[in-house]
């Protein structure tokens, strides 16, 4: 029996290079563009709905359920299913607000395939919506939302973080123009007593450093600092419950 003779895709195949000339109409798609964008985790599970509809039409569904088992390695379909998996995968982030898709990448050991995406978007965005539904109607009432979040308004410093990017995320989505400056200072603010002094001091030492923080501190920037928060508050871990 050959040793590709196995479910465990813990290493994928190497690209197949194309045996014919390429050129610019090499293996284009047909014409059609689906697009169904995910912004908020609170609307995960109708977005997730339409994206199975649209893959089901196309026989691409499976692609995307973890509980199916995988092809053998060995198997003729191999290839094919793993390049139409990665494909898939793209379509699916391409579909995410990226802040959501960095989320999930960081969350999982390997998200390249399309179940290992959906795996991880099950798991980090259905941990979002377990909290209370936001009202986001008014403009004014976002940003109050903002600029008061606490940490003692949450039971955990992950729902605190949580919660504070989506508040953030919101204002971005307006075009409200709030520096990313400020919902960092509250972010760091807020998880002093759930973090160690190192880990808080290194942040505010590098702010320190900065000619204009408000300025330097871009959004890129605030969203490495919360996926470091986030890393830090690991799910499971007592002392930030």
């Amino acid at each position: 029996m050959s040793m590709q003779h196995t479910r465990d895709w813990t290493t994928l195949l190497p690209a197949e290079k194309p045996t014919e000339p390429i050129d610019q109409a090499f293996e284009l798609p047909e014409n059609r563009c689906y697009k169904f964008f995910l912004n908020r985790p609170s609307d995960y599970g109708s977005w997730l709905t339409d994206i199975y509809h649209i893959l089901k039409m196309h026989k691409l569904h499976r692609l995307i359920d973890y509980n199916i088992p995988r092809p053998y390695r060995d198997s003729a379909d191999a290839r094919r299913w793993q390049q139409m998996s990665m494909e898939v995968r793209k379509w699916l982030a391409w579909n995410m607000d990226p802040i959501l898709v960095r989320m999930i990448v960081k969350g999982q050991p390997r998200a390249e395939l399309a179940d290992e995406f959906m795996k991880g978007a099950d798991k980090i965005l259905h941990e979002l919506t377990l909290s209370p539904p936001q009202d986001f109607d008014e403009e004014s009432n976002v940003v109050f939302k903002l600029i008061g979040c606490q940490r003692s308004q949450f039971s955990s410093a992950r729902w605190f973080v949580f919660r504070l990017m989506e508040y953030y995320t919101h204002t971005l989505n307006m075009k409200m123009g709030i520096p990313a400056f400020i919902p960092l200072l509250i972010l760091l603010t807020g998880i002093k007593d759930d973090v160690e002094t190192a880990f808080l001091n290194l942040r505010y030492e590098r702010l320190d450093n900065m000619n204009n923080p408000a300025q330097e501190v871009t959004r890129s920037y605030f969203e490495d600092v919360y996926f470091d928060v986030l890393e830090y508050l690991a799910p499971g871990d007592e002392r930030h419950g």
